[in-house]
């Protein structure tokens, strides 16, 4: 599987069924913990002041 192309409900799916790889790529891309998923928010935004 390539995690990187990977749709985020697709990889949020995969993290959810237990996928270490996947949870790895969750967190470099939106630079949060796992385990903080739904205490911060995240922005889909590239660049919100933009």
């Amino acid at each position: 599987m390539n995690y990187a192309t990977m749709k985020l409900r697709t990889l949020v799916e995969q993290v959810i069924e237990g996928d270490e790889m996947a949870k790895e790529e969750f967190e470099r891309r939106w630079e949060i913990p796992w385990e903080q998923v739904g205490t911060v928010p995240i922005s889909v935004e590239k660049d919100p002041r933009d």
